[in-house]
Order: structure tokens, then C-alpha cells, then sequence
């Protein structure tokens, strides 16, 4: 992985204040696990400046994303590829052509399904949402096993805080935006999808949300 060429990528395309996070890629430049996760952030920050957003790498949360004068922060988790992904990649290679191959769930070898996973992160990352501002977690997914499953985190989310009350510091978050393996006609040809939470103290705004959901490709 070029540290470099990313660092290049971002500039060229007019990412600001990267300084932070270029040092921050560097400082992990010999554990190439932990820079590629990193490199996510990257990742996103170039889905958004190719869709005309302006983008600012900070810290806590990522990012500082505005489109038309309107910005919404977003909080980037990398989701690495699943043991599930794997066996089932396994079993693909070995069927028939035209055979289905039944799927596994990841509850299977991480003790909970997709989606609760990624509501627990969701409510993790809690501190990383700011007060009175448009936040979203935005999942960067190398897992098949997660796809289509935004909408039910989402909901889970929702469950959550509802239970929690009106005073829950998680109503910080307005919604969630998945960057996928998944790409064709039955996703429109886009393999980024958005879905806002039900409670949010500052929702996401309906200009934000309609460009959110329009066909990209990252």
C-alpha cells in the first residue's frame, strides 16, 4: 500500500487539512493491517470530493463533509472481511454452475448478527458525534456478509435509543451510510446506500439525505 499515492489522491482532489491524518498513515507505515483500515477514511473522503462535496480531514469525528452550503460530519469505521465471507467464498468455488449455495451468518462465528454489530458500534462511537450538529457513522464494509443489512441496523438503532429516552446522548446521530461490496441493478448501480434514524436531535436534512441516496459509486 502506497501511503504516498492515497496522500496525492487526496490532495489532488482538494481534501482539506489533511496534515493530521497523513502523519497519522505514517505513523503506522510498518503494520499494514491497521494502515489499510486507516486508509478508509481516505477512501470515503474521495467518494464524497468526486460527488462535489468539500471535504476536511479532522479528528473525532473523520470528517467534516459539506455539499451546498449545508455540513454534516461523519464518523468512518472500517469493517474488515469475515470468516463467513470466506467459507462461503469456499463453497462457491466448489459448486456446480447454476448450484445455490446456501450462505452462512456471521452470528456464527462472531456470536451476534450483522446488524447488532454494527448498532453496537454505532452506540460506541457515541463520544465521537457532536453536540447540535448533522452526524453520520459511515460504515466502509470488505464483508459480503454485511450487505443489505443498513436499513436493520438502523432499526436497531432506533429500538435503542428509544429505550434509552429522550435525554440519550445516541439522538446525536442522524443516520448511517454503508460503502459495499454490492453492485448492479438491484442496487442501482451504486454501492453506497444511507438510512437516517427515526430520533435524531438534529436529523438529517432532506437535501443532504436525497444526495445521500443518489447513485454513487465509490
Amino acid at each position: 500500500m502506497d501511503i504516498d499515492n492515497w496522500i496525492a489522491e487526496l490532495h489532488r482532489h482538494g481534501a482539506q487539512e489533511g496534515e493530521q491524518y497523513h502523519q497519522k498513515l505514517r505513523n503506522f507505515g510498518s503494520n499494514e493491517q491497521k494502515v489499510f483500515e486507516l486508509l478508509s477514511e481516505a477512501r470515503t473522503a474521495l467518494l464524497f470530493l468526486k460527488n462535489r462535496w468539500r471535504v476536511t480531514m479532522r479528528d473525532k469525528p473523520d470528517l467534516l463533509l459539506e455539499y451546498d452550503g449545508v455540513s454534516i460530519y461523519g464518523e468512518v469505521k472500517h469493517m474488515n472481511e469475515k470468516e463467513t465471507d470466506r467459507l462461503d467464498a469456499e463453497a462457491m468455488a466448489k459448486a456446480d454452475p447454476f448450484e445455490f449455495v446456501q450462505v452462512g451468518s456471521v452470528s456464527a462465528d462472531e456470536g451476534g448478527h450483522g446488524w447488532e454489530q454494527m448498532c453496537r458500534i454505532a452506540i460506541k462511537k457515541e463520544s465521537q458525534y457532536l453536540e447540535g450538529q448533522q452526524n453520520v457513522l459511515i460504515f466502509v464494509s470488505y464483508s459480503e456478509s454485511l450487505d443489505l443489512l443498513l436499513q436493520s441496523a438502523v432499526s436497531e438503532f432506533d429500538d435503542k435509543v428509544r429505550e434509552a429516552g429522550a435525554e440519550s446522548p445516541l439522538r446525536k446521530l442522524g443516520g448511517m451510510v454503508m460503502i459495499s461490496n454490492i453492485y448492479g441493478p438491484s442496487t442501482g448501480f451504486s454501492n453506497v446506500s444511507f438510512w437516517p434514524t427515526l430520533y435524531a436531535s438534529e436529523p438529517i436534512s432532506l437535501k443532504l439525505a436525497s444526495v445521500l441516496r443518489c447513485g454513487q459509486l465509490a
